[in-house]
């Protein structure tokens, strides 16, 4: 499963649905999560998100390239979640820590 996500991070598919593709419950599943991850699936997912962000910004790709490949719907949406995330837009962590201008 996470290799998965780690191929396709815009993979939607809900702790449900990856549960009955593992073949295990939902609550199984979500237990063996905190135990082997030390966090939710939901925040494992968003953190493989903010790192894959990260790197496209780093490549120079561009907000919305990256907010599509992650499985949003908008850019906007995946600014407010990199905002909450890494406490800076994509746009001033792009100037700040890559050097590259917007």
């Amino acid at each position: 499963m996470l290799d998965a996500l780690q191929a396709n991070p815009g993979d939607h598919r809900s702790l449900a649905e990856w549960a009955a593709t593992v073949h295990t419950t939902e609550r199984t599943l979500a237990r063996h999560c905190l135990r082997e991850l030390g966090m939710s699936l939901g925040e494992w997912r968003q953190r493989l998100r903010l790192l894959r962000a990260i790197d496209a910004l780093e490549a120079g790709r561009t907000v919305q390239e990256i907010a599509f490949d992650l499985g949003y719907s908008t850019a906007s949406a995946f600014i407010a979640m990199f905002q909450r995330q890494a406490g800076t837009t994509p746009e001033q962590y792009r100037r700040e820590f890559c050097g590259l201008a917007a």
